[in-house]
């Protein structure tokens, strides 16, 4: 990523100070250092302690609390489930929504609610079936106020997430989730939209640098004074979108990067009198190994998020952050300035509560702290063959009609048993990066595709992004299947996205560079992403090794070693024959032929395998090299 001088704010900025405290209890760990020496971050290592980022000298000026809300990633999770984190059954919908409004009712006036990406997309059947209506409605009866665009947004593309945002019946299949409950207490028969406002600062629609929706918006308090303040918000989704999002849903859009379009945002905002502005974005980290409860361990270093913030305007001291499905609660020191940073992990099972103090008079920001908080959903706790105990006291009344509306409405398709498995199919890796389900799935999608008339597929491969669940024996959902049955409902969750089965005539030459851009690094790709294969195919991998090539060894179709002017039929979904997650050799295949949607390829080979269900397949696919 480029490197973007910041603008000095010599004449705004307070003094500033840094004071972390923590019980005495658990003290803090020493500061690390990340990648780039000038950047150091820092933070809470349990849930209870305290963070804690001072600005200002203290002074007699009188001062307000401001609270953020903050959720994340909650991919249209309307039902609680078998969710939990940190040994606590957590998330869902009307659970969020409860520990949201108790909130707001606290702080009154005093608060704004926020999500930073991924309300939608990747959803279970429940919200997914109906067009990812049912979390929006549930989002407005929250209240929320802003919202950062996530990539997920952008699953459908365009015109759907502006149909997202502004209501109005799905072009093709209508209204078919009414009634909408609205936060009026009524309803109505047309989806109304989104209450709350998407911003994507970063997101540009044509050479002018228009944006698709707001850079940035504010709310404004009235302090403790008297006197009326101004909170900015900018919202912002991960530059590499478009090597995760199918290129149509991303066509004719421009994703610039974040720090450049965060730090033109808080210039535009500071010309218009705001001195306090939040950065709402889609990109996070990860804690390091042995994360600790919702704390700050191994300090997300090396992380997207930590290079953003050490880019960022000094006049932007707070993030929110997203993506990853983490949770944190750290300091992020750069240049002079330290910024607090949270995240919420996903689904609903965290809530960020984030203090801030500003100066009545000049609306500067004094101080900044956060508290996590999980979102407990049950009277249990989760273990080995424990179903969980629904709480209806921490369940959003409101919330919960909506999600039982919905769950109701689906629960014909979504409680059809379509097969069985004889053990846990997960997404598990192995060194190598096989799994167990995605061998699955490659499988049922080259059965799918094998006939000459669907395609002639002699292989099949498949991207583990698009894997969103396991299928474990001992789940059974809301239709009360017995062990090991799996419904429609459960593999919809493994493959919610809709994508079709594409076909395409690939040479040996075109396979071998495609297994290359599986890793970081090469070919242009960002990150490791291991695809998972059918079982005929099979191929040796060196990830030490020094070069691209270097790591591709042998490779076989059938179990006959591949030539590189040999030519087969390859089938992928549509997402990856377009493209996505970088692989882009995909595009160079030909003869396209499209087929049925990945889901079928999937209820059908339950289908294909009763009575005795599908197996665990032994991951023997990608091996290291032999002699």
């Amino acid at each position: 990523m480029k490197r973007t001088s910041l603008r000095s704010w010599a004449a705004h900025l307070l003094l500033t100070a840094v004071a972390v405290g923590v019980v005495v209890a658990a003290p803090l760990a020493a500061p690390n250092r990340a990648a780039r020496e000038d950047v150091i971050i820092a933070g809470a290592r349990s849930l209870s302690d305290q963070v804690l980022v001072t600005y200002s000298k203290p002074d007699t000026r009188p001062s307000t609390e401001v609270h953020l809300l903050a959720f994340n990633d909650l991919h249209g999770n309307l039902e609680a489930g078998g969710l939990n984190i940190y040994g606590k059954f957590a998330g869902g919908a009307a659970y969020l929504a409860k520990a949201v409004k108790d909130r707001q009712a606290q702080y009154g006036t005093r608060q704004a609610t926020i999500l930073a990406g991924d309300n939608i997309g990747a959803s279970p059947l429940a919200n997914g079936l109906f067009f990812e209506e049912p979390i929006t409605i549930a989002s407005n009866l929250m209240n929320v106020d802003f919202g950062s665009v996530g990539n997920h947004e952008f699953d459908k593309g365009r015109a759907e997430l502006l149909r997202i945002q502004n209501g109005g019946c799905h072009p093709v299949e209508g209204c078919t989730a009414a009634p909408y409950a609205l936060a009026n207490g009524k309803t109505t028969n047309v989806y109304p939209g989104a209450d709350f406002r998407y911003l994507s600062a970063n997101v540009i629609v044509d050479a002018t640098g228009r944006t698709l929706f707001p850079a940035f918006a504010t709310k404004e308090f009235r302090s403790n004074s008297g006197r009326r303040v101004k909170i900015g918000f900018i919202g912002e989704v991960l530059e590499a979108t478009p090597t995760i999002v199918t290129p149509t849903g991303v066509a004719g859009l421009t994703f610039q990067d974040e720090a450049d379009a965060a730090n033109r945002a808080v210039r535009r905002l500071a010309d218009a009198g705001v001195k306090t502005s939040v950065l709402v974005i889609h990109e996070g980290g990860f804690q390091g190994g042995g994360a600790a409860l919702n704390g700050c361990v191994g300090n997300l270093a090396g992380s997207a998020i930590a290079d953003i913030a050490s880019r960022l305007d000094p006049a932007i001291k707070v993030i929110v952050s997203a993506h990853t499905h983490a949770e944190y609660r750290c300091t992020i020191t750069s240049g002079g300035v330290t910024r607090l940073i949270t995240s919420a992990s996903s689904f609903g099972r965290i809530l960020s509560d984030i203090t801030l103090t500003v100066d009545d008079k000049t609306g500067d920001l004094v101080d900044a702290s956060a508290t996590n908080v999980i979102v407990e959903n049950a009277t249990n706790t989760p273990g080995p063959g424990v179903t969980r105990i629904p709480d209806p006291s921490k369940e959003d009344p409101r919330v919960q009609a909506v999600v039982e509306q919905y769950v109701a409405a689906a629960a014909p398709l979504a409680n059809r048993v379509i097969g069985r498995i004889q053990g846990d199919l997960t997404r598990t890796a192995s060194p190598l990066g096989e799994s167990a389900l995605g061998d699955v799935i490659a499988d049922a999608q080259l059965v799918a595709t094998q006939p000459a008339n669907l395609g002639g597929a002699q292989l099949a491969f498949m991207n583990p992004g698009g894997i969103r669940a396991d299928l474990r024996v001992a789940d059974i959902s809301s239709g009360g299947e017995a062990l090991g049955e799996v419904t429609y409902g459960e593999a919809f969750t493994v493959q919610p996205f809709g994508n079709s089965l594409v076909t395409k005539t690939m040479t040996g030459d075109m396979v071998r560079r495609l297994l290359e851009q599986q890793f970081s690094g090469c070919s242009g790709q960002t990150t490791n992403r291991i695809l998972q294969v059918s079982n005929t195919f099979r191929y040796e991998q060196d990830p030490a090794a020094q070069t691209c090539a270097g790591r591709i060894g042998r490779i076989w179709v059938a179990g006959v070693e591949v030539a590189p002017t040999d030519s087969f039929r390859v089938t992928m979904n549509s997402f990856l024959a377009a493209g996505g997650d970088g692989f882009t050799v995909f595009n160079q295949g030909t003869d396209a032929l499209g087929g049925a949607q990945d889901i079928d390829a999937l209820v059908a080979a339950f289908a294909a395998s009763e009575p005795a269900g599908i197996p665990v397949p032994p991951l023997d696919r990608i091996a290291a090299p032999g002699p």
